[in-house]
């Protein structure tokens, strides 16, 4: 294989600058046109480990790569409204979904919808600066289906490993050093076993300093791709007491993608040596310790609980996940001092000076709270200073805790989750270590609408559902999740809250629908008819409408709606003719958004299926006034009857309207609403005919055409048929399915 030079970590920037790496016509689909995506993704290792060269969390532009069976669907470019949350619109939610975030332009070029396979894609390889040309390249995957608009969490993984170069000896200044040999090229993506492709060379990395440069630092020299080490070392020369001295380290046999490897320099004179150790990437802090006698502990004067312990060489201390109170005694040169560097979320400390120069310099109190799920591995440094100088430091570890959490579970500071809305179905994903088990626990008065489901030590985390919630008025839920060692202790509980809301509703065919049109803003409930307030049984309702006064009518009929816009828009009379205040001469469709977009949480805009089960065919007639029964499409019977009044809305004549009662199965469910208006010009309303807001289809809707008894007997069509988007539309939800439902 070719040797030649190697560049730094500072060289990569200036090869490749990122851009988009496809042309306008092979555009993601437009918001609107299908399935909304969001993911919100995390570089593994929460806490960067960053130097002067290196910043390795950014994420920018993310790509995601739809697989259905093994084969390339689409290739979609996610946009980035708020940073970490990106949003992609696939044509529909399956397969499997590959992201590579930071790649630079033309990558991906020959890869091709419908002829590309996923073993292609996971074999692609580039050269080492293509994967860091301008932030680090990295690699993600998630499972379809997911669910439309509701965000989803994935871990990426950086495509390449770091080599940092550490030295915080007092007097040892670092002049060169060589790494060598190591490949130029590697896989996108992990492989079985660390390779390198096939038309891989070799190269070396070689950094020189002048006097003075480097001393008591750490640098980032170089990255890599992940490879097999094959004979890698590594050969440093420092300066101290006077000479030149150089010393070799070996690398570990294979070297792992998304890991830090550090080279520190130990000690001087005849003590002096370099080391390679490697860690995750939030692990590669740790090199922040020297074994020099800066600062150590003193593990006799020291008090260190169960749980908290000192390394062999006394200068760094590991505190596990449950944390603890401790005190730490430092021991250093005359005349220094202890400052502590850093800030850990629920660690206090507190530094005490020694009263005599023979004690130890310092004493250290720390309080260390729990840490987290989902918090990462911190640090805390005790640094031994003079005169503003530092001689030395001393690390104190705090391991993350081993429960994971994943999904829309986030922890706040205080160990709780509140999601501040109405939310159900899987909200996370919860990871046990070996020997923990958990439970949900409640409140007395709180039903239980939290629920773990699964075996063994991977658990998901649904929220349920219950129909017609009397207490479903907005009050805040509370559900506990405990997690405790199998004999009930080393308890930790994390709190998960959402809005209790919902809507009256009725099941029938299958479907849970509304009772009501929606009414003001789409997404606020509190606009909505409350279970609570409910006037009337599913039964007795069709009888209620036709003859209460005017304007409960008017309130129970609800807004009218254009697609895009949440507001509702109301009837109004202006003293020749009814019109929507607030109809807009265009609109989008509601046959091409997502269906949750114009509904509260929980709930969708009724698609093809939902209104056909009570239609017997596309362009159906129910009949005139009077009670029939009838077979639908997949031949269902039902019964409808229909209603007719006179209504005076706004103390003005309305006109015929008809109510249609549905049954089937014994649920009874009423459908009516305002007739459409056309266009913007006040009086072109169809008072019978009841255009239906339907999801899934771009130029279609389904129409309730009526026809007073008087005018047209016998004649009321349920129609699939083409509407322009301008038409207003009454919007009757269905209850978005379910997976958990409590009593």
């Amino acid at each position: 294989m070719k040797i030649g030079k190697y560049l730094g970590a500072a060289a990569f920037a200036v090869l490749l600058h990122p851009a988009c790496s496809e042309s306008p016509e092979d555009a993601a689909p437009m918001p609107g046109a299908g399935p909304v995506l969001s993911v919100r993704f995390e570089a593994e290792g929460a806490l960067p480990v960053r130097t002067a060269e290196a910043d390795d969390a950014a994420i920018g532009r993310v790509t995601g790569f739809r697989f259905v069976q093994g084969t390339l669907h689409e290739i979609l470019e996610g946009e980035s409204p708020s940073e970490g949350l990106h949003t992609f619109y696939p044509t529909a939610l399956e397969g499997e979904l590959h992201f590579v975030a930071n790649a630079p332009e033309g990558l991906f070029d020959a890869l091709r919808p419908g002829g590309s396979t996923l073993a292609e894609f996971l074999a692609l390889g580039a050269p080492v600066g293509a994967m860091v040309s301008d932030r680090v390249l990295m690699t993600g995957r998630m499972e379809l289906p997911a669910e439309s608009g509701r965000a989803a969490t994935v871990r990426m993984t950086r495509s390449v490993a770091r080599v940092d170069l550490v030295s915080e000896e007092r007097g040892v200044e670092v002049r060169s050093v060589s790494i060598r040999p190591i490949a130029d090229r590697g896989y996108l993506f992990a492989q079985e076993y660390p390779a390198v492709p096939a038309d891989a060379g070799e190269t070396e990395f070689r950094g020189e300093y002048g006097e003075g440069e480097f001393m008591n630092s750490r640098r980032t020299l170089l990255y890599l791709c992940e490879q097999p080490s094959g004979g890698m070392t590594a050969e440093v020369v420092v300066a101290f007491g006077g000479g030149l001295h150089r010393m070799t380290a070996a690398f570990p046999a294979d070297l792992v993608r998304n890991r830090i490897y550090v080279l520190r320099v130990h000690g001087a004179g005849a003590d002096a040596s370099v080391s390679v150790s490697g860690g995750t990437w939030e692990e590669g802090a740790s090199v922040g310790t020297t074994p020099a006698p800066g600062g150590l502990i003193d593990p006799a004067a020291s008090s260190l609980p169960e749980g908290v312990t000192l390394n062999a060489a006394q200068d760094s201390v590991r505190v596990d996940s449950r944390g603890g109170e401790f005190r730490l005694a430092v021991r250093a040169e005359a005349g220094t001092e202890v400052e502590i560097e850093g800030l850990v979320r629920g660690v206090t400390a507190s530094v005490e000076p020694a009263a005599r120069s023979f004690e130890p310099v310092a004493t250290v109190a720390v309080s260390a709270g729990r840490r987290l799920p989902g918090e990462s591995r911190a640090y805390l440094y005790l640094n031994i200073v003079r005169d503003g100088v530092r001689l030395g430091r001393i690390a104190l570890l705090f391991e993350p805790n081993p429960v994971q959490l994943s999904g829309g579970i986030v922890l706040d500071g205080e160990g709780n989750c509140d999601f501040g809305r109405y939310v159900d179905g899987e909200l996370g994903r919860l990871t046990l270590p070996e020997g923990k088990v958990a439970r949900v626990e409640f409140d007395a008065d709180e039903d239980p609408w939290l629920k773990l489901d699964g075996e063994g030590r991977s658990l998901r985390i649904l929220a349920g559902w219950k129909p017609n919630d009397p207490k479903a008025d907005g009050r805040m839920q509370e559900g506990r999740i405990v997690i405790s060692q199998a004999d009930g202790s080393d308890v930790e509980r994390y709190a998960v809250r959402r809005r209790n809301w919902g809507l009256p509703v009725v099941e029938i065919g299958g479907v849970w629908w509304c009772k009501y049109n929606l009414r003001g803003n789409v997404k606020e409930f509190a606009d909505q008819i409350p279970i609570g307030a409910d006037p009337a049984d599913a039964d007795a309702l069709a009888d209620y409408l036709a003859s209460c006064d005017e304007g409960e009518l008017l309130r129970l009929l609800g807004d009218q709606y254009q697609a895009g816009n949440p507001e509702g828009l109301p009837l109004r009379h202006d003293g020749a003719s009814f019109y929507y205040e607030g109809m807009q001469s265009a609109a989008q469709n509601f046959g091409s958004i997502d269906p949750a977009a114009m509904a509260p949480d929980g709930y969708r805009i009724p698609g093809y299926d939902d209104y056909a089960f009570f239609a017997g065919s596309r362009n159906y007639n129910l009949g005139g006034v009077g009670t029939r029964s009838y077979r639908n499409m997949a031949d269902d019977e039902l019964t409808v009857r229909i209603l007719e009044r006179e209504a005076t809305l706004l103390g003005q004549r309305y006109g015929t309207m008809a109510l249609y009662e549905f049954r089937s199965g014994g649920a009874c469910w009423v459908l009516c609403g305002l007739g459409h208006q056309w266009n913007t010009t006040a009086g072109n309303i169809s008072p019978m005919m009841l255009l239906l807001a339907t999801a899934g289809d771009g130029t279609n809707s389904w129409v309730l055409e009526g026809y007073a008894q008087a005018d047209r007997p016998g004649q009321n069509w349920l129609k699939f048929v083409g509407q322009n988007s301008t038409k207003t539309r009454m919007i009757r939800c269905v209850k978005t399915p379910v997976e958990y439902m409590y009593d």
